[in-house]
């Protein structure tokens, strides 16, 4: 059941199956932001009857109505919280908390149609996202413009553990005159009070520099740590850096795109920092949170600044002691944020959370295509609570089902039941490689960029990853035809560029250069975009793309969660083999079936995760169900 108050909305290339009712609110509908201010509008949020596994904020920026402005400037999404107290005089007093925080493009070279997504995890917030809440967006730029459309997700479940407190330590914008200033008028320690029903905590910091007319480029371009200490000890050093400017997803811009900066890059948001500090406080007791930056020196004409918001969450213990969360499929995937990467034929790339009080050391994953062959593959590691792991899942030779959905299926954490099973199981809907011929040409002109040998480079891997072909040593300013054949497979062509400014980039002296793919003989039939900053990664196909012949047009499973039965209904299902596997892959039932309509009693079966498989003539198909 879905229910949408305010606007019906279709949210995210993301679905995590069995998690229980969503509710989706839209507040900004893209809002045109075109001078620097703030944006402010109500919405009407849950209630508060009901918990929440997961909430999502999904921030679509896109090109103001009057077009994108050419700089990139600071957007913030806030809460404005009625705390319901009043101030001397006598006026409701309200907290602002920062929900997300994302830098626009240099809009120059974009159309009026440009959008993109980014997707915030905003679960530790839902005790101030109840009844009328006030939604701001804030824009920091002097020219126009970005639009804001901001779309919240609320899936229905148990959290891995509930907040009793929310409370800003910093907030706002302050400039770094001196080090000593700057630690004593924007960052001095502040107390807290950590109440009795509270047993962890965690503090969150999400800041960002600017500004860099000085000797030393500070603060935009100045990379510095900076320093959590609780109760005067030193519990955490973080290097607050985006180092990955040249691989923005948001490419070509203008301005100065490629270059890395001080936790942001143009276009892309800001990274929050989670610093659990559990091990630190004490129940009905004070601690005291201090950050520190590292200091430094500058002279010049502009004050390097820095925008900071911190927060401080104090929580219940753990709602679970054994239990794993899936909370990313990054390949394959549809988002904006992966673009760069995806699409894939090769390895999958999923993140993984520990959701129980327990260290997670094991788990199994099935993975595969909606309606296709089914892979499995035990990780083994070492997480501690919360903590979260990106998993490149073993080869996924075949890319053919009913639907073109990805999905995933986690069990068995430490070789034991799940706890909980709502946060198990992620889809999402992906698109398939491009398929080429069996040769093909690369065509390569390099630019300047080099002393005497190119910066640039191309590879070719195959789909375990190991090397196909490579460049030979190419020169600058110089032509190269490499023509080159292929065996049927998946393969991905990475371009490289050692100074991370591709063949055409406008800040430098390097001139421009290309790097395009030919039919031989024939036509051209790709040209990448030579202002690539770092590097292209581009995946594709030799051969056949899909296999389709052996499987099942359609199985139907429902219903889905079960409880006494399950029907299984396919135009092809009579005179197959089913098969009913539990968790640890043993045969708990099997039949041939009579009909295209089959119904199963599993009343007997224990709560859990079930896979079927179907095995006919040349057909077979495999499908879960949830018995609970």
């Amino acid at each position: 059941m879905i229910k949408n108050l305010l606007f019906a909305i279709t949210l995210t290339v993301t679905i995590n199956s069995f998690a229980g009712d969503t509710t989706n609110i839209q507040v900004h509908d893209h809002t045109d932001m075109t001078w620097n201010g703030n944006y402010d509008e109500w919405g009407v949020f849950p209630d508060g009857s009901k918990t929440y596994r997961k909430i999502y904020l999904h921030y679509t920026m896109g090109c103001a109505s009057s077009g994108c402005s050419d700089w990139d400037y600071t957007t913030k999404i806030e809460v404005l919280h009625r705390t319901g107290q009043l101030d001397t005089s006598l006026n409701e007093i309200i907290e602002s908390y920062e929900l997300a925080r994302v830098i626009t493009p240099y809009g120059n070279g974009l159309n009026n149609n440009w959008e993109f997504t980014h997707i915030f995890d905003i679960t530790d917030f839902a005790s101030i996202l109840q009844d009328s809440v006030e939604i701001r967006a804030h824009y920091g730029g002097w020219s126009s413009g970005f639009s804001a459309t901001l779309d919240f997700e609320f899936i229905e479940g148990t959290p891995p553990r509930n907040v009793t407190s929310l409370q800003n330590i910093y907030s706002g914008g302050c400039s770094y005159t001196t080090s000593s200033a700057f630690e004593q008028s924007c960052l001095p320690p502040k107390m807290f009070w950590v109440d009795a029903n509270s047993t962890q905590a965690m503090v969150k910091m999400t800041t960002t520099g600017h500004g860099f007319d000085n000797n030393i480029y500070a603060a935009e371009f100045k990379p510095i740590d900076y320093y959590v200490k609780i109760d005067g000890n030193l519990t955490h050093t973080q290097f607050n850096w985006d180092p990955n400017c040249g691989e923005n997803p948001i490419y070509p811009q203008g301005g100065t795109w490629i270059l890395d900066r001080a936790n942001w890059c143009p276009g892309t948001r800001a990274q929050t920092f989670d610093h659990e500090i559990t091990n630190y406080i004490t129940s009905s007791d004070s601690v005291e949170i201090n950050v520190n930056f590292q200091s430094y020196s500058w002279s010049g004409t502009q004050t390097p600044s820095y925008i900071i918001d911190c927060q401080l969450f104090l929580y219940e213990g753990s709602n679970f002691t054994n239990d794993v969360e899936i909370t990313d499929i990054i390949k394959p995937s549809l988002k904006d944020e992966y673009s760069r990467f995806n699409p894939i034929c090769g390895k999958p790339l999923i993140k993984i959370r520990n959701y129980g009080s327990d260290p997670l050391t094991s788990v199994v994953i099935e993975y595969g295509v909606e309606g296709g062959v089914i892979h499995t593959y035990t990780w083994n590691g070492s997480l501690a609570f919360m903590e979260e792991e990106e998993v490149e899942l073993p080869l996924l030779q075949n890319w053919g089902g009913t639907k073109d959905v990805f999905q995933v299926s986690l069990s068995n954490p430490n070789g034991q039941s799940d706890e909980y099973l709502d946060n198990n199981i992620m889809r999402t809907p992906f698109a398939h490689v491009p398929q080429y011929e069996e040769k093909f040409a690369v065509w390569t002109q390099t630019n300047s960029g080099g002393s005497n040998v190119s910066e640039t480079s191309w590879k070719f891997l195959n789909d375990d990853g190991s090397l196909y072909n490579i460049s030979q040593t190419m020169y600058i300013n110089t032509q190269y035809r490499d023509t080159i054949e292929f065996e049927s497979g998946c393969y991905t062509f990475i371009i490289e560029d050692t100074d991370e400014d591709g063949l055409d980039y406008w800040n430098n002296s390097d001139g421009a250069g290309y790097v395009k793919l030919r039919n031989v003989p024939g036509t051209w039939f790709s040209d990448f975009n030579a202002d690539f900053g770092t590097n292209i990664i581009h995946n594709f196909r030799v051969g056949t793309i899909l296999s389709s012949e052996n499987i099942f047009d359609k199985l139907d499973v429902f219903p889905n969660p079960a409880t006494d039965n399950i029907r299984l209904e396919s135009a092809s299902l009579i005179n197959s083999e089913i098969k009913i596997l539990n968790l640890l892959g043993e045969e708990i039932y099997s039949k041939t079936a009579n009909s295209n309509s089959e119904s199963i009693s599993i009343s007997a079966f224990p709560n859990g995760i079930y896979t079927i498989q179907v095995q006919g003539n040349n057909t077979s198909i495999i499908q879960k169900f949830v018995k609970q």
